[in-house]
């Protein structure tokens, strides 16, 4: 975050503490496209072939991780990969949770579950659905996020309670076209 962003986002954010601006607070916040629920569009670099994800509840899971040694606790969340434009292959490797602290955990991808979401190529107009599970090792995970190569996400889920504090911690410019971030 440049620094005056970074002041306004401090300032707003003390303000709606106090109660003053709250209502402009909560109206961004009502719109951010990064909560859970929320459908995000990734494209290849043509724009020929489209994925949309949806990430949602975030919680610790009850479910066995079958053949894999935890070191901490496991954490799942539901995800849907629909390919919208061109046949599509999840990357799952590419996602993480992350605490509001600033711990991340790489998506346990082999992890064998027959509740997990498959990697395998979808057709244009088709679905996958499934969970995403983490090895949590420390903080409890606010947020789910898709990297590409880089150290800024290009999809992200989280509460918005947790999205400023992460912001926050991930230094890094906010997302294209969030109000919230």
């Amino acid at each position: 975050m440049n620094m005056a962003r970074m002041i306004a986002a401090v300032a707003a954010l003390v303000l709606a503490l106090v109660g003053f601006g709250a209502p402009a607070a909560n109206a961004a916040m009502d719109s951010c496209p990064h909560q859970f629920g929320s459908h995000q569009r990734l494209a290849d670099a043509g724009g020929a072939v489209v994925q949309e994800w949806t990430v949602t509840d975030l919680h610790q899971s009850a479910d066995a991780a079958v053949g894999y040694p935890l070191a901490g606790r496991l954490w799942e969340a539901t995800a849907s990969v629909t390919a919208v434009s061109g046949a599509v292959t999840p990357v799952i490797p590419s996602v993480q949770a992350m605490s509001t602290s600033g711990e991340r955990y790489a998506v346990l991808w082999q992890l064998s579950s027959p509740a997990g979401i498959s990697g395998a190529t979808i057709g244009q107009g088709q679905t996958s659905t499934g969970k995403l599970y983490f090895d949590v090792t420390g903080a409890d995970p606010a947020g789910v996020m898709y990297l590409s190569g880089g150290p800024r996400p290009v999809m992200m889920w989280c509460d918005a309670a947790a999205m400023m504090t992460m912001m926050g911690m991930m230094k890094s410019q906010p997302m294209d076209g969030c109000p919230c971030c």
